[in-house]
């Protein structure tokens, strides 16, 4: 039986949201303990299996083979304290690793919203600025991660980075990633949060050093509100500057949206980020993510649309 889910479980061990594949330090350290267990809880089996079948068909005890106490001093006491004595050193050091202690680390604040993510960033000048559902990261680099909530309790998670932490409201929480391979990872929030909580994910990268250097750089005061057509910016100035901002450096109640255009996915990774997926966006957000807080634009007429859709694209 478990031969046969082998090929099933193999399935797991990759992708962006795999707890097996590890891409950071935190998450190397637990999936280690978790192939441990596995491989341990196999190995159990087996032996209780052994033992089972050796009670039923053994030999009795007159004719020789171990006492009834002997059997369940070790393998019911001596063996199962053995091993949990182990799990407990193994995992308080794991849980060390993921301390922010140390090293001097970058810092980056995030607040979890229902349902959606914001990113604080220091600035390359020293002034912070924000970016929404899209977490950059440089490669070797310790950094702390500081968890707030603006509503209710999330969780924040990056499965090949590292391990969970809560976002409660009135408290902060932090956890050090040190991501040790380039690449495009996903997060997600791990606690349930209201109707949209599977629809609250975020996408991550992770850049080399000069990569992400110049990402800090282009960000840092972005300011998009010149791009694109007069008539979609008079429509975002009526319809969105209440909530949103192009500029980077602008902490708005409703996610930033001055680097959309570069964004794979929409909608907190509810939709894949094409031309036709904005437009659909902008027009059936609420049938797309029912109950999410931006206000319905259904009446908007497909010229208005267009013009929305251009302007968040321009570059």
């Amino acid at each position: 039986m478990v031969a046969g889910l082998i090929p099933f479980l193999a399935g797991c061990t990759d992708g962006p949201l795999s707890a097996l594949a590890p891409a950071g330090e935190a998450a190397s350290e637990i999936a280690w303990i978790t192939w441990v267990m596995m491989i341990g809880t196999l190995v159990l089996m087996a032996i209780m299996s052994a033992l089972g079948l050796y009670a039923v068909y053994g030999r009795t005890r007159g004719r020789g083979g171990p006492s009834s106490r002997a059997i369940i001093g070790w393998g019911g006491v001596m063996i199962p304290a053995l091993v949990l004595v182990l799990l407990l050193v193994y995992g308080v050091r794991t849980g060390d690793s993921m301390l922010p202690v140390g090293e001097e680390p970058m810092e980056i604040r995030v607040t979890g919203h229902q349902w959606w993510w914001q990113f604080e960033y220091p600035g390359a000048d020293g002034e912070t600025f924000y970016t929404a559902n899209e977490l950059h990261l440089p490669v070797g680099r310790p950094v702390d991660i500081r968890v707030e909530s603006a509503d209710v309790i999330h969780s924040f998670w990056v499965p090949v980075l590292g391990g969970k932490v809560d976002a409660i409201p009135g408290r902060s929480n932090q956890i050090r990633l040190r991501p040790d391979r380039v690449g495009p990872y996903r997060g997600q929030c791990a606690e349930f949060c209201g109707t949209q909580h599977a629809h609250m994910g975020f996408h991550v990268e992770v850049h080399e050093e000069p990569d992400f250097e110049d990402f800090v750089e282009h960000m840092t005061g972005l300011d998009r509100t010149e791009a694109g057509p007069e008539s979609g910016r008079q429509a975002f100035e009526t319809h969105c500057a209440t909530c949103h901002s192009r500029t980077t450096y602008v902490d708005g109640t409703g996610p930033n949206l001055a680097s959309l255009a570069e964004r794979p996915y929409l909608g907190a990774g509810t939709l894949q980020h094409t031309e036709q997926a904005l437009r659909l966006w902008i027009g059936r957000h609420q049938q797309i993510k029912p109950g999410n807080h931006m206000p319905d634009h259904g009446d908007l007429d497909e010229e208005t649309v267009e013009a929305l859709a251009r302007y968040l694209e321009a570059r």
